[in-house]
């Protein structure tokens, strides 16, 4: 899957900007609407991952990362630069605390929260200047939001 990405990449992309996302921590994260155009039309600031356990992206991402972004059942479509990432642990800290700092830039509505009430991690990325791409097919099989590539 990675090879294909920068495959695609160094069609549409300068060699520099290519170079970076080569010599960078790279995730492919699966977007579902309307997040996905919110982020597209910088609305959307930060994206969240909330989990039952453990996993990814939780404790595994990094500020300047590179997130490949992948419409769900869709195709890749832009990719963005970590600013920032906020790890909780929410058994200490309260998903409302998150909810009421956070929730304008999330974008998200009430039957979100509820829909995430039972998680115990929860990962916020601050998105930089998101790169729209002239959309492309990769090869992902699985249920994975979200895959650390490189």
């Amino acid at each position: 899957m990675y090879n294909q990405i920068i495959k695609n990449l160094a069609d549409q992309l300068s060699i520099k900007d290519l170079t970076k996302i080569k010599n960078t921590s790279l995730h492919l994260g699966v977007f579902s609407e309307p997040y996905l155009t919110y982020m597209l039309d910088d609305i959307k600031t930060i994206e969240s991952r909330f989990s039952k356990n453990k996993i990814l992206p939780y404790n595994q991402i990094s500020k300047d990362d590179i997130v490949i972004v992948k419409k769900s059942s869709g195709n890749v479509v832009a990719y963005f630069t970590i600013k920032d990432v906020l790890f909780f642990n929410l058994n200490e800290t309260p998903i409302e605390e998150i909810k009421n700092k956070y929730n304008k830039q999330l974008c998200v509505d009430e039957s979100f929260w509820i829909s995430k009430n039972n998680s115990n991690y929860a990962t916020l990325i601050v998105i930089d200047e998101v790169i729209k791409l002239n959309p492309f097919h990769i090869d992902k099989k699985g249920m994975q939001t979200w895959i650390k590539l490189k």
